[in-house]
């Protein structure tokens, strides 16, 4: 299968999530962005973290965020930029999620001309390199889309 059949076979997967809002978006360690859309489910352990139907976690990709013209945060960016930044796309609805090739990177659109792009700063994974770019948790339990460096994906 050659990587649009692939990046088609993924945006078919990714329809649930369209016209959703996102929420709990959140800044964690290194490039890590977290966010929520659909409705809140109950955590796993009374002390855990809730999270939606779809939970996006950008991983080990690189991030830009864009408003209409203007570069707004990028992955690399300060602790506090990035946070101050990625506020933006909360509550926002979902427009599009746009898969790339040949590298699977991400495009996100949201209202408000909002756009978030993920991509792969690695050609291949290996021992000592390359974490996965992205991953979406989908309502179906137990599956994951995950992007992996070098246009591959499980």
């Amino acid at each position: 299968m050659g990587t649009q059949e692939i990046a088609q076979l993924i945006q078919t997967r990714l329809q649930g999530v369209l016209g959703k809002k996102a929420w709990g978006v959140e800044h964690g360690t290194g490039t890590f962005v977290t966010m929520e859309f659909g409705q809140p489910l109950p955590p796993e352990d009374p002390n855990g973290k809730v999270h939606g139907e779809w939970h996006l976690w950008v991983y080990g990709g690189a991030w830009r965020l864009e408003k209409g013209e203007q570069v707004v945060v990028a992955s690399e960016d300060d602790q506090t930029k990035i946070e101050a930044g990625i506020r933006d796309i909360e509550g926002c609805i979902l427009q599009s999620f746009e898969i790339v090739t040949p590298a699977l990177d991400a495009i996100l659109t949201f209202e408000h001309a909002i756009v978030l792009r993920i991509f792969s700063i690695y050609s291949e994974k290996n021992e000592h390199r390359g974490m996965d770019n992205w991953m979406l948790y989908t309502p179906d339990a137990g599956n994951v889309i995950t992007v992996h460096p070098g246009g591959k994906w499980s």
